[in-house]
């Protein structure tokens, strides 16, 4: 079977590479070339477009950064549905807008194209071992026709249900994540205001088995307390995008989201003072700002 993926960033390039090693023939676009260059000397095939991608392939993977970039790759000028042909199924790996999901794959559907919404949980490190979350909408059989495929990518496949349900799902996952962030910037200022270390705030909430404990703590915690937030890691800017749809997602079903609202306006500070490319622990600086604390350098580099 011939794979296809489109988008080549942090993720795409791991998840790229991890396919090349199961063994399958890999044919990658991305909108620079370099990006690439690394995968063809493995062995991937390169394409001069999206459309060349899914002429080549029988499932695209595309993972680009929002609705819009979604859009373009698959539905625009030189996109996937350009390169349509009978046996072709696409995966949306982007966390995007649900309604948009259902608005890319009722275009594929239109050219006889099926699609899959399947956003993931987890970085790149979690992404090199194979074990992602991977979060599945679209028609069950062409599910069915993917799910071997990725089970090599993922140690847990979910299959959510019709278009825009994998999206929708992984908009509440980043909920709970965008507002334990939240939770964990506030306690470590609070601890260091109230005159102790934060890091025994992170030693104590990462307690396997414990009530405090939460993986927001565990992985952000250290990055708050270094000041490092590494790029590489999910941006203020993916951040604020997902807990924005969540919030749209509570205004369509009528469902009140607080914690939330707060945890999307410290990241909106975040992007205010430029640093909205940063890792979303970043949202501790705004709170030190708040509680009076010396302001302190911090890395953007890894």
């Amino acid at each position: 079977m011939n794979i296809g993926f489109v988008g080549l960033g942090a993720m795409g390039q791991v998840i790229s590479h991890r396919l090349i090693a199961e063994g399958y023939q890999l044919t990658v676009w991305n909108r620079s070339r370099d990006k690439a260059e690394a995968l063809i000397r493995e062995g991937a095939r390169w394409a001069d477009s999206p459309a060349d991608v899914a002429r080549e392939s029988d499932i695209v993977f595309s993972m680009v950064t929002d609705g819009s970039a979604s859009r373009s790759v698959i539905c625009g000028r030189g996109g996937l549905l350009e390169g349509a042909h009978q046996r072709l199924t696409i995966v949306d790996a982007a966390s995007i807008d649900p309604e948009i999901s259902i608005e890319i794959a009722e275009q594929a559907r239109s050219k006889g194209v099926a699609m899959l919404d399947a956003p993931v949980s987890g970085g790149p490190k979690v992404a090199a071992e194979g074990r992602l979350g991977i979060m599945v909408g679209g028609p069950k059989e062409a599910f069915q026709t993917c799910e071997p495929i990725l089970k090599k990518l993922g140690s847990m496949v979910l299959y959510v249900g019709d278009s825009g349900k994998g999206t929708t799902l992984k908009l509440i996952a980043n909920l709970v994540m965008g507002v334990a962030i939240q939770a964990t910037a506030e306690s470590l200022v609070l601890a260091t205001k109230a005159g102790i270390d934060p890091q025994l705030v992170v030693d104590i909430t990462s307690l396997p088995g414990t009530g405090p404990q939460t993986g927001a703590m565990t992985t952000r915690g250290p990055r708050m307390i270094n000041h490092h937030f590494v790029p590489a890691h999910f941006s203020a800017n993916n951040m604020l995008k997902d807990l924005t749809g969540a919030l749209k997602l509570g205004e369509k079903y009528g469902v009140s989201l607080p914690a939330v609202s707060v945890a999307r306006e410290m990241l909106r500070a975040v992007k205010a003072q430029d640093n909205g490319e940063i890792d979303s622990s970043a949202v501790v600086t705004v709170l030190e700002v708040m509680a009076n604390i010396p302001v302190r350098a911090f890395s953007k580099a890894s």
